[in-house]
């Protein structure tokens, strides 16, 4: 299985939107280098794995 995918493909992949990825980048909720990176030619990369670990130890709250 393929450890990093381009943006797109994740929304694909994870039914995702833009907007939630850019909330969960801007908020910190994601870090980079752990569940994205930006590489030099400026496309965004998602790891898979980290996103897994991530859903995995997720517990919503209510405000």
């Amino acid at each position: 299985m393929l450890q990093w995918v381009k943006l797109n493909k994740y929304y694909d992949l994870s039914g995702d939107t833009a907007n939630a990825f850019y909330h969960k980048k801007s908020k910190g909720i994601w870090k980079e280098g752990c569940e994205y990176r930006k590489a030099a030619d400026g496309v965004i990369w998602i790891n898979l794995k980290e996103v897994n670990n991530f859903a995995a130890k997720s517990i919503y709250k209510y405000r």
